[in-house]
């Protein structure tokens, strides 16, 4: 029988293992540090403009990876970070909408069968566009589809800007009120705590991340 203990203390004193943990913790502290230089408020606003927007039509990472550390370094700017990303949002949930619209026989017949979707869409395409916005859901397939079953245009923009809108001030706003102390604590905690976390989290959002392309995607 194998001693878990002692395999766990075996990688711990690894020089490999430390090697690489500090490796990652330097590369987090360099991305910091360039975000930093190149985040003055005109440049943040693009960046989460392009990716708010191409998030509801083709890009599979979360307009948060974004606004997590933009409100982090313009704390008292979180209401407009929010309420910039739920436009830009909205205008790319339009594009696609106009994708879906006028391309409907093709993306039904190559790309994506939605027709499953059919009978829900007739009947709470809204309330389906409402979920969609402010869950992990992704968004982008609920905008096309919304093009593809010919949803009230004016029901996508409503609900996709309020459900845009409430998801990402509530990011803001936790980062607002919990990031300073988090980052406090972070900083208090011990190297090998922070090893472990770090771990931990790389876990957690690959595992996440094959959930999601294995359920959403094949």
């Amino acid at each position: 029988m194998i001693d878990n203990q002692s395999d766990l203390s075996h990688y711990e004193s690894s020089p490999y293992f430390n090697e690489r943990i500090l490796s990652i913790i330097q590369l987090l502290k360099r991305k910091i540090h360039i975000f930093e230089n190149y985040a003055n408020e005109k440049f943040i606003a693009i960046y989460i403009s392009i990716f708010a927007m191409t998030e509801s039509i083709f890009n599979p990472l979360p307009v948060e990876l974004l606004l997590i550390p933009a409100t982090l370094k313009y704390r008292k700017k979180y209401i407009q970070i929010a309420i910039l990303a739920a436009i830009m949002s909205t205008l790319g949930a339009l594009i696609a909408y106009m994708i879906g619209f006028y391309l409907d026989k093709l993306m039904l017949s190559r790309f994506i069968d939605l027709s499953i979707y059919q009978n829900a869409y007739q009947k709470y395409g809204s309330f389906i566009i409402l979920i969609g916005a402010i869950t992990p859901f992704p968004f982008k397939i609920v905008t096309i589809a919304s093009g593809v079953f010919k949803i009230n245009i004016i029901h996508l923009l409503l609900f996709s800007l309020l459900g845009r809108y409430a998801r990402y001030q509530i990011i803001t706003y936790l980062t607002y009120y919990l990031g300073p102390k988090m980052i406090g604590i972070f900083k208090k905690i011990n190297l090998q705590t922070k090893k472990y976390t770090i771990v931990i989290l790389i876990v957690i959002m690959l595992f996440i991340s094959l959930i999601i392309f294995y359920k959403y995607w094949i």
